[in-house]
C-alpha cells in the first residue's frame, strides 16, 4: 500500500506491524480522556476509525469514546497491506476492499486501546524537542523554493527536522511507561520492488526504542544490585548504561553497529544531500508532570500500550528505569515532501543525478530513483534511518533527566520573530547538559469537526495570514476564494523519486500531455468550472467529507491532519496555531498564562485526503501539488478550520459542526400495533419440538430497532431451562410470567452459551414502506450437538409513541424441546 503498484503483492514478512495506543485522562475526572493511536499502516482509514469507535462504544458505553476523542494515525509505511480505505481510488490497485486487512487492523487497534484502558494510572508527562538532521531530505526542493524568500529565511533547512517526544512516567515511582514522538520522514526506505510486509524505517525506530527500554532496565537492575547507589559519577555511569543498552538493542534487533550509524554521513557518497547525523536538543521549559493533580499532588491518568499492554519499573540512583511493557511510538508529522533517501535521486541508466525540476532521466520518470544511506541495500537503509530516529528519541528521552541548564549555543536572541526558531528558544548541542524539563501544566482538552473540503470559502482577512517578518503575508487568497471538488493532476501519475510512476508522465507538468488530455476528455471530462478552480493543475482523475481534530495536554497541542502536509505547509499551520494559543495564554485564557505553546503535527490521522501544499508550491505542480485534492487553497481551508477548533477550545465552547454525510433515512416517528394487540405479541409460534439441524422460527409484533441499539445488550436470545420444573397447568403461562411454577422455572432458566451455532438471527418487516407497524422474525438453527431440554426464544424491543416516549418491552416464544 502506498506505491499503487498492482504487481507489488506480499510474499513474506520483514517486521511485524503494531498499533500503539496512548491514553490520557484527567485525574479528577477520568471519564474526560482521549486516546491517540499510532499504527504501522500507510495511513489512517475513516472506516477503520468508525468501526473501532463502534466497537469501543459497544464495550464501554457510548459516553466514554467517540469521534472527538479517538485519534488513529498511520506511520505511512508503504510496505503494509492494502484494501482498508473506504475510497476506491486508494483501493483500486489492491483490487478493492480486502476484509482480511480491515479486520486485522481493527482488531489490532482495539487490542492496544483495551490494554491502555485497562492499565490507566496516575502519570507524569514530559515534553522534549530537538532537531534531527541526516534522516531526511526534501524530495521536491524546486517546489519548496517557490515559497517566499523571507519565509524560507526563517528556517535553517528545507525539511522539518523537529522531533518532539512526549515522555510518560509512573507518577509514584518515576518508572518509564512509554514515549510518543513525532518526526517527519516518508516510510519509503523500502522501494516499490519490496515484497515483504514491514514497518519500514519507523517500524525499525519503534522496535529499537522498546528494545532499548528492556535492555536498559535489565542493565540498570543488575547495576543497582551489584553497587551502591549515589556513588560519585553516577550520572556518567547512567549515561554509559543507557548507551550500552542502545548499542545492544541495535545489534540484537537490526544487526546494526549503532555507533557507526550515528557517526556516518547522511548519504553514502559524494552525492549526499542529507548531511551528517546530528541532534540538537532545545532547552525549553515544557515537560514533565501532571495534567491534573493526583492524590499526591501530581500525576494524570495516563498510559501507553500496544497489543501487549504497558507498564513501567522504578528509578533510583540516577539510572533510568523501565518495565517490560514500555511502549515507544514515533508517529508521522509534516511528511509530504520528505524522503529517507538521503543520497538524493539518481538515474538508473547513467548514474547521474535526475533532472531537478521534473525528476526524469532523458525524459523518463521511471528511471529516476532515490538512494538511501546504504544504497542499494534498501533494508539496511530502512534500519539506518530508523536507528537515527531512535537515537534522537533516546537522547530526548534522557534529556529530561538532566538538572543543568547551561548551554553553549544560542539559536537566536532578541525579540521574536527571529531566524531559526519561532518563538525564540535556546538550543543545546549534545555535548552540553540540557535544561531541566518542567511539568506540563494545564488542562486536557479535545475538539473535532467534520469538513466538506470541496465547499469551504476562505476568509481573506483571517489573522493567520500575518506572521514572520513584518509585512510578510501568505498564502495569496483573494476575498471569496474557495476549495474545489477533488481531483488529481497529471503529475500525480508520475510518482515520486521514492517510487516513480509509469508511461510518460512527469512532475512539474502544468499543462498535461496531449494524449492524456484527449483520453480524459473521453473518459470523465472535468467541468470548465472545476478546471478553473484547480488551475494550474491539469486534471487526470476527477475524483468528501473528512475529519480534523485538535488535542491538548497543557502546553502541548496536537493537530491531527488527515493528509500529508509539506514542510512549509506544516510550518504555517503550526505557526498559526502557536500564535493563536500564545495570544490566548497572554490573556490568561490559553494553556497557561505566560506559558510557551508547543504545536506538533500528527499527519495521516483520522482518514486520508492525500497531500496539502502551500499555494506557491501548488503552482509548480510536482507530485505533491498534483495530489493536493481540493485545489490551491486547500492549506488555507485547513488553517482556517483548525483555528476555529482552537478558538472553541480556548473559549471552552463545544464545536457545533456536524457530520454532513448524506442520509436519506427518515427518523423513527411512531411504532404502532392494532387495537387489541400488544408489542411483543407472538403472531407465529414455535412448534413444540425440533430435531438437531432444524430451524426454529418465531414472529413477534415488534418496534423499530433504531429506538435503542442495545449496546452491550441484545435484541434476541435463546434461553435454556437448566432445571426441569413441574409441568405448569397452562404451558403458555411460562412465557407470560405468572404462576408459582413459572417463578421457579425462571430461577433456573439460563441463556444458551455464546457459541456461533447458538446465536439466533432476526429479520424485520413492515406491511408497507410507510407503515408504523413492524414484525420481527427470530431464527435459530438448532446445533447438531444441542443438549436435550426445554428452550425458548426471547425478543427485546423498544417502542416509540407519538409523543416521542420510548418504552422497553420483552417477549418470549412458547417453550419447545
Amino acid at each position: 500500500m502506498g506505491y499503487a503498484a498492482p504487481l507489488q503483492t506480499a510474499q513474506g514478512l520483514h517486521t511485524r506491524l503494531f498499533a500503539r495506543a496512548f491514553m490520557f485522562a484527567e485525574r479528577t475526572d477520568p471519564r474526560r480522556r482521549f486516546v491517540y493511536v499510532s499504527m504501522d499502516a500507510c495511513m489512517a482509514s475513516q472506516l477503520v476509525t468508525l468501526r473501532v469507535i463502534q466497537r469501543l462504544q459497544a464495550e464501554y458505553g457510548a459516553e466514554l469514546y467517540g469521534p472527538e476523542n479517538v485519534a488513529i494515525s498511520g506511520t505511512h509505511t508503504h510496505a503494509s497491506p492494502a484494501g482498508f480505505i473506504q475510497y476506491l481510488l486508494y483501493d483500486i490497485t489492491s483490487l478493492g476492499f480486502v476484509p482480511a486487512t480491515f479486520d486485522a487492523m481493527v482488531e489490532g487497534v482495539l487490542t492496544a486501546i483495551r490494554a491502555a484502558h485497562a492499565s490507566l494510572r496516575p502519570a507524569a508527562l514530559a515534553l522534549a524537542s530537538g532537531d534531527l538532521q541526516g534522516a531526511s531530505i526534501n524530495r521536491s526542493p524546486t517546489a519548496y523554493l517557490a515559497n517566499p524568500q523571507e519565509e524560507r529565511d526563517m528556517y535553517e533547512t528545507d525539511v522539518d527536522t523537529d522531533l518532539s517526544l512526549l515522555r510518560v512516567n509512573d507518577a509514584s515511582t518515576g518508572a518509564g511507561l512509554g514515549a510518543l514522538g513525532w518526526f517527519a520522514v516518508h516510510c519509503t526506505s523500502l522501494n516499490n520492488t519490496n515484497r515483504l510486509v514491514s514497518g519500514d524505517n519507523k517500524g525499525a525506530a519503534q522496535l529499537l526504542l522498546e528494545r532499548w527500554a528492556a535492555e536498559a532496565e535489565a542493565m540498570a537492575a543488575a547495576q543497582s544490585t551489584s553497587k551502591s547507589v549515589g556513588a560519585p559519577g553516577e550520572g556518567s555511569q547512567a549515561e554509559a548504561i543507557a548507551a550500552a543498552a542502545a548499542a545492544a538493542a541495535a545489534s540484537a534487533a537490526l544487526g546494526l553497529d549503532l555507533r557507526a550509524v550515528v557517526a556516518a554521513e547522511g548519504g553514502n557518497g559524494s552525492g549526499s544531500r542529507g548531511g551528517p547525523f546530528r541532534i540538537r536538543i532545545h532547552s525549553q521549559p515544557f515537560s514533565a508532570a501532571s495534567i491534573a493533580r493526583g492524590p499526591d499532588g501530581n500525576g494524570d491518568g495516563s498510559n501507553g500500550s500496544h497489543a501487549g499492554g504497558g507498564s513501567g519499573g522504578g528509578g533510583a540512583g540516577g539510572l533510568v528505569r523501565f518495565g517490560p511493557g514500555f511502549v515507544g511510538a514515533l508517529a508521522q508529522a509534516s511528511v509530504g515532501d520528505t524522503s529517507p533517501n538521503t543520497q538524493g535521486a539518481f538515474c538508473l541508466d547513467t548514474g547521474l543525478p535526475c533532472d531537478a525540476a521534473t525528476s526524469t532521466c532523458n525524459g523518463r520518470n521511471e528511471l529516476c530513483h532515490g538512494r538511501g544511506p546504504a544504497w542499494p541495500d534498501d533494508r539496511t537503509s530502512a534500519a539506518i534511518i530508523g536507528a537515527r530516529q531512535f537515537e534522537a528519541a533516546r537522547l530526548l528521552y534522557a534529556s529530561s533527566e538532566q538538572t543543568h541548564s547551561t548551554c553553549a549555543v544560542r539559536l537566536c536572541a532578541g525579540s521574536c520573530p527571529c531566524v531559526g526558531r519561532n518563538p525564540c528558544l535556546t538550543g543545546c548541542r549534545l555535548s552540553d547538559p540540557s535544561a531541566p524539563q518542567l511539568p506540563l501544566s494545564g488542562t486536557l482538552d479535545f475538539r473535532s469537526a467534520y469538513l466538506d473540503m470541496a465547499k469551504i470559502t476562505i476568509d481573506s482577512n483571517s489573522t493567520f495570514r500575518r506572521g514572520g517578518p513584518a509585512g510578510w503575508k501568505s498564502p495569496r487568497a483573494s476575498a471569496g476564494a474557495r476549495t474545489c471538488p477533488p481531483a488529481m493532476g497529471m503529475s500525480f501519475a508520475a510518482g515520486t523519486t521514492d517510487g516513480p510512476g509509469a508511461f510518460d508522465f512527469t512532475q512539474g507538468d502544468t499543462k498535461g500531455r496531449p494524449l492524456w488530455r484527449m483520453l480524459m476528455s473521453l473518459v470523465l471530462p472535468p467541468s470548465q468550472e472545476q478546471q478553473a478552480c484547480q488551475a494550474p493543475k491539469p486534471i487526470l482523475l476527477d475524483t468528501g467529507q473528512i475529519t480534523i481534530s485538535l488535542l491538548r495536554l497543557g502546553q502541548l497541542v496536537i493537530a491531527c491532519v488527515p493528509g500529508e502536509l509539506t514542510t512549509m505547509a506544516g510550518r504555517r499551520l503550526k505557526m498559526a496555531l502557536r500564535q493563536r494559543f500564545s495570544a490566548a495564554a497572554a490573556r490568561g485564557s490559553g494553556p497557561g498564562p505566560g506559558s510557551d505553546v508547543r504545536v506538533v503535527i500528527s499527519g495521516l490521522t483520522g482518514t486520508y485526503s492525500s497531500y496539502i501544499t502551500t499555494w506557491e508550491e501548488y503552482q509548480v505542480q510536482r507530485y505533491e501539488g498534483a495530489s493536493t485534492l481540493y485545489g490551491p487553497h486547500t492549506l488555507d481551508a485547513y488553517i482556517q478550520e483548525f483555528l476555529r477548533l482552537a478558538d472553541a477550545m480556548i473559549d471552552g465552547r463545544s464545536v457545533t459542526s456536524e457530520s454532513r454525510q448524506v442520509s436519506l433515512l427518515a427518523p423513527v416517528v411512531l411504532d404502532w400495533v392494532p387495537l387489541g394487540s400488544h408489542f411483543g405479541q407472538v403472531v407465529e409460534q414455535a412448534r413444540t419440538s425440533y430435531l438437531p439441524g432444524e430451524t426454529v422460527q418465531v414472529t413477534f409484533r415488534a418496534a423499530n430497532p433504531r429506538n435503542n441499539l442495545r449496546t452491550n445488550g441484545t435484541f434476541m436470545a435463546v434461553e435454556y431451562m437448566a432445571v426441569e420444573p413441574s409441568p405448569p397447568s397452562d404451558p403458555a403461562s411460562m412465557a407470560a410470567g405468572d404462576g408459582a411454577n413459572t417463578a421457579a422455572a425462571a430461577a433456573a432458566r439460563a441463556a444458551v452459551r455464546d457459541e456461533p451455532a447458538a446465536v439466533p438471527q432476526g429479520t424485520g418487516r413492515r406491511p408497507s414502506k410507510l407503515s408504523p407497524e413492524s414484525y420481527a422474525t427470530l431464527f435459530w438453527d438448532v446445533p447438531r450437538d444441542a443438549v436435550s431440554g426445554i428452550y425458548r426464544l426471547k425478543y427485546n424491543g423498544d417502542a416509540k409513541s407519538l409523543t416521542g416516549e420510548i418504552r422497553a418491552f420483552e417477549a418470549c416464544s412458547s417453550p419447545f424441546s
